[in-house]
């Protein structure tokens, strides 16, 4: 078994301007207790598969190649920070990203319903397109409700309507995900380039 996901690699420069706003927040006096994800393990996931039978992976891959081999190319902006499933009872920090023609939404469904033949069940939620930044550590209280954190909202509020810069959308990406003390570890299993209708690149 395999711990996997379906994801969007980002551009250098993206993730060297969400490097800058994750040290922002960083630098903020929180009262929160923040789990920040790894700069490098930064995607935008279309996905969460959870666990696959090993066997089952190559088939996956397959899928994926077909949805590639239907899609075209596209530019998404990134912008914005923002926090679900709000600044005032955070559980999750986010950077956003602006899907104006909805070629990220009919991507993400797409390979949703690929998925479906190997029982991975799509979101019930709409897909809101965003890369996640850090994760609020629940404190312990009887509500199991986060706390508002002013220097958290502070924070947010200073870099809401930052921009990240621009992602040019080509391919799609099977990983693994494996747990350990020190974090997540992601490998990325296999890569399939949009083709718009002819063959998809397999590499």
């Amino acid at each position: 078994m395999i711990r996997a996901f379906i994801a969007i690699d980002i551009p250098e420069d993206v993730r060297a301007a969400i490097t800058e706003a994750q040290a922002r927040l960083k630098r903020a006096n929180l009262s929160v207790k923040v789990s920040w994800t790894k700069i490098d393990n930064v995607h935008l996931t279309l996905q969460f598969l959870g666990y696959a039978e090993e066997p089952v992976v190559p088939k996956i891959s397959e899928a994926l190649a077909v949805v590639a081999g239907q899609h075209e190319p596209f530019n998404l902006r990134v912008k914005g920070v923002g926090a679900f499933p709000s600044e005032k009872r955070p559980r999750v920090l986010w950077v956003g990203c602006a899907d104006a023609e909805g070629k990220l939404k009919t991507l993400a469904r797409a390979v949703q319903e690929a998925m479906q033949q190997f029982g991975f069940e799509p979101e019930h939620r709409e897909f809101s397109a965003h890369l996640t930044l850090g994760r609020i550590k629940p404190a312990p209280m009887k509500s199991g409700i986060p706390k508002p954190d002013d220097a958290l909202t502070r924070a947010l509020d200073s870099i809401k309507d930052t921009k990240f810069g621009t992602m040019h959308v080509d391919a799609i990406h099977l990983f693994q995900s494996q747990l350990h003390p020190e974090g997540s570890i992601y490998t990325k299993l296999s890569s399939h380039t949009f083709t718009g209708g002819h063959h998809a690149v397999e590499t």
